[in-house]
């Protein structure tokens, strides 16, 4: 089958395109866990979050576009409570464009933004029941790092940058 050649593009989301940064939200939660309980607790605050963010230095709330179309929402930052270190807090991808190899591109744009703002490592932490994310993450150099004491069901990921 021929690679048909698609046109990525990364924006800064914009505050008016909130209800689809909460539909990516929600479908990224239940990805993750299976199930919508607990994620109006998790999504309580975060349009203010987002807004407060959105002026904050070394914060990134991006949409993805794919000839056009909406295709998902990447939320990671530049800084961490441990030096040199980024942390992703959502790759998402919507349905419709999950396994078309877009998500390795992904991956170069976040490597790309963290090394840029001086990270050599970037943080994650990903659900157990997540097997499509973990496939994806270990085959493309992340690494386990430990549980994650915050949340039973999750784990830390950790993948060094190119410098």
């Amino acid at each position: 089958m021929e690679k048909v050649s698609m046109e990525i593009t990364f924006r800064q989301i914009n505050i008016d395109d909130l209800e689809l940064c909460v539909a990516a939200r929600k479908d990224a939660y239940f990805c993750s866990f299976g199930h919508y309980d607990g994620f109006d607790d998790f999504i309580s605050g975060y349009r203010e979050r987002v807004f407060d963010r959105l002026t904050t230095s070394g914060w990134f709330y991006i949409h993805i576009f794919v000839d056009g179309q909406f295709a998902g929402q990447l939320e990671f930052r530049s800084f961490s409570p441990e030096p040199e270190t980024g942390y992703v807090h959502l790759i998402y991808l919507k349905p419709n464009f999950r396994g078309l190899g877009l998500a390795p591109k992904v991956q170069d744009y976040i490597v790309s933004i963290l090394s840029k703002a001086g990270c050599l490592r970037a943080v994650l932490s990903v659900s157990r029941t997540n097997h499509r994310a973990l496939t994806f993450y270990k085959r493309h150099g992340w690494e386990f790092v430990r549980k994650n004491p915050k949340h039973d069901e999750t784990d830390f990921f950790q993948l060094w940058l190119r410098t």
